[in-house]
C-alpha cells in the first residue's frame, strides 16, 4: 500500500529513534511522502546520515539529537521543530530499545530502571511535549507509539522482562490516553513493528551462520523496517480514519482493506492490549 508522493505535503512529522532502523525508515517514508521531517535521537552521526539520505532523495528533514528519557530535552525538540517548520503534525514516537536478556533474579535494578526510562518514559515525555502544538491546531495530531516483543504475550526462552512491561506498559499507554483525548481529534495509536533486526544484530547473525553453517532460526520472522515504516504512515494518513487507539502489528493485513477497517472501527474490544478478534 503505497501511500502518494504529496500525500504528506506541508505536514510535519518528528521521528524520536529516527537515527537508523525503524525509526530510520519511518523517516524516510514520511520525507518520501512530502512531509518535512525531523529526526531526533542521542547520536548526532546516524541521524547526520538520515538527513543525507532524505535530502538526497529530494525530501527535507532535520537532525536534533535528543536525549528522549530528559524532558527538558524533548521540550527543545518540540520548540526546535516549532521554530524551523511553525507546527508539528504527526509525531512518531520509535526511540526505544536496549533490551536486557538477563534472568530476573540476576536483573540489575538499574537496567530496570534504563529500560523502563528508555521505552515508557520517552513515550510520556514525547506526548507530554507535542501535546500543546496539538491543542493550538484545533486539538488535532497523530501520535504514534512503539510496542514490541512481549507487550502482548509471553517470549518464551528469552527473558526480557523489563523490556517486554515497558512494551505492554506503551499499548496500555495508547489505550488510556486515547479515552483521555476521546473529545479530541487527536488520534493515537501503537505500532507493533515484529521482530526487526538492526544492521550491528544481522551483522553479527551473518557472522555466526557463516561460522556455524546453519540458518539462523529467525531468518523466517525477522520483517524490515521499511514494513513498520508503511503502516506508520498509514497510522498518520485520512486513511486510518475512523481508528483510534488501536494496537496494529505490521503481520496484520486488515488495515489494508476498509471494510475490515469499519468493522474493528464499530467496535470496542478489537486489537486492544489484549488482541482478542471476534
Amino acid at each position: 500500500m503505497t501511500p502518494d508522493a504529496g500525500e504528506f505535503a506541508d505536514r510535519v512529522v518528528v521521528v524520536s529513534g529516527g537515527g537508523w532502523n525503524i525509526g530510520r525508515a519511518i523517516a524516510r517514508a514520511f520525507a518520501g511522502a512530502g512531509a518535512r521531517v525531523v529526526v531526533a535521537s542521542r547520536n548526532a552521526d546516524r541521524l547526520a546520515e538520515t538527513v543525507a539520505t532524505i535530502e538526497s532523495a529530494g525530501g527535507t528533514a532535520l537532525a536534533v539529537p535528543v536525549d528522549m528519557t530528559d524532558y527538558a530535552q524533548v521540550e527543545a525538540l518540540v520548540a526546535t521543530t516549532h521554530e524551523a517548520f511553525g507546527r508539528v503534525d504527526v509525531f512518531a514516537a520509535i526511540a526505544g530499545g536496549g533490551c536486557v536478556h538477563r534472568p530476573i533474579d540476576e536483573y540489575p535494578v538499574e537496567e530496570w530502571d534504563r529500560v523502563v526510562r528508555q521505552n515508557l518514559t520517552s513515550t510520556f515525555h514525547a506526548l507530554r511535549a507535542v501535546l500543546p502544538d496539538f491543542r493550538a491546531a484545533g486539538d488535532r495530531g497523530v501520535f504514534i507509539t512503539c510496542s514490541g516483543g512481549g507487550a502482548n504475550y509471553p517470549v518464551l526462552g528469552s527473558p526480557l522482562n523489563a523490556y517486554a512491561c515497558a512494551k505492554a506498559a506503551i499499548a496500555r499507554f495508547t489505550d488510556q490516553m486515547t479515552a483521555e483525548l476521546w473529545e479530541t481529534d487527536i488520534r493515537i495509536h501503537c505500532l507493533e513493528p515484529g521482530l526487526v533486526w538492526n544492521p550491528d544484530t544481522i551483522a553479527q547473525v551473518e557472522a555466526e551462520e557463516r561460522a556455524t553453517g546453519q540458518r539462523h532460526p529467525h531468518r523466517e520472522v525477522v520483517r524490515p523496517p521499511d514494513d513498520a515504516a508503511e503502516l506508520a504512515l498509514w497510522m498518520a494518513s485520512d486513511r486510518s480514519r475512523p481508528l483510534r487507539g488501536r494496537g496494529i502489528s505490521v503481520c496484520d493485513e486488515w488495515w489494508r482493506d476498509r471494510a475490515e477497517v469499519q468493522r474493528v472501527h464499530e467496535t470496542v474490544h478489537l486489537f486492544r492490549l489484549r488482541r482478542v478478534e471476534e
